[in-house]
């Protein structure tokens, strides 16, 4: 039982024209049959691709729960070598090719930073676009953090501290700009026309989180830094990106507490499993996944 999640009540207000999934997540989380041998064998007409973030350079179990769950099920699948320390420009073109190359049509799993380098991809290559059957867009920094913001501006004054949060930005002062939330709205003003149309071609769900709500929720030890830094000014966040953040104008979203920045994609201070988070999101996604029945044969785990 996922006791961790729970629909959190204050909405965010860039999300109004999107449907909100929540409840359909959490369904099919807590249903350990939800997603069977049916939905593998669809699953296998795809390739997915995944889009690390920040920490991608770093971290080599970045994604390894989702990469292990998907070679398990025969699904072709890919980790994408794009930068963090690299600007939306260097990044782009790298995930427009490996969409373009592949011989399937194209899942894609995106996280942080990831999720604004595939959105200049997308923004960027119609034709690659055009193979994308699902987006899930796992907490992207769309509209940046302020903690990008406090870095470069002088705010954070103790040197350590600073050195800490640059390597999450991908260790560059570049990064880091990138993610301030004044470059991010430049970037969202810029593209807002050309957004629109491109979440209504490609099916897309933004998955956001937030910690720290309740007394049990607490964020990973090491993002607790970050989180209160932006508490203080009471922003709802993930330790790393704002709640609101995390989605799009106009795109479906499910929004959670207790789940860290870092927890969707690796091992954090509270157990979390990715693979169930994906295989529920997947199946609030794509059309084909939606339209089977769980698993019969399947004994729940309790």
């Amino acid at each position: 039982m996922h006791c961790a999640l729970a629909v959190l009540v204050t909405g965010i207000t860039q999300a109004a024209a999107g449907a909100d999934l929540t409840r359909d997540y959490l369904t099919a989380y807590n249903d350990s049959c939800a997603f069977g041998t049916a939905h593998a064998k669809t699953l296998r007409t795809y390739k997915v691709l995944l889009v690390p973030g920040y920490l991608g350079d770093l971290y080599p179990t970045y994604f390894n729960d989702q990469l292990r769950w998907l070679a398990a099920i025969g699904v072709e699948r890919e980790k994408l070598p794009v930068h963090a320390g690299q600007s939306v420009s260097v990044n782009g073109p790298i995930i427009a090719a490996a969409i373009a190359q592949s011989a399937k049509p194209v899942i894609l799993i995106t996280h942080s930073k990831g999720s604004v380098d595939t959105l200049e991809a997308l923004l960027s290559d119609a034709n690659a676009r055009r193979k994308v059957k699902g987006w899930l867009s796992l907490q992207g920094t769309f509209f940046g953090t302020p903690v990008a913001d406090k870095l470069l501006d002088g705010s954070l004054l103790n040197p350590l501290v600073a050195a800490l949060i640059l390597g999450f930005f991908g260790g560059t002062q570049e990064s880091a700009q990138g993610l301030t939330t004044g470059a991010a709205k430049t970037y969202h003003r810029k593209h807002a026309a050309a957004i629109a149309p491109l979440l209504r071609e490609v099916p897309a769900i933004a998955f956001a989180s937030a910690v720290g709500s309740a007394p049990e929720d607490q964020p990973s030890t090491t993002l607790e830094i970050p989180h209160e830094l932006m508490a203080r000014e009471g922003i709802r966040n993930d330790g790393l990106v704002p709640l609101a953040s995390a989605v799009l104008p106009g795109m479906n979203y499910v929004k959670v507490s207790g789940i860290d920045h870092i927890a969707t994609v690796m091992p954090a201070r509270r157990p979390f499993s990715r693979v169930r988070m994906t295989q529920a999101l997947l199946l609030a996604l794509i059309e084909p996944l939606r339209a089977l029945p769980r698993d019969a044969g399947c004994t729940p785990r309790r």
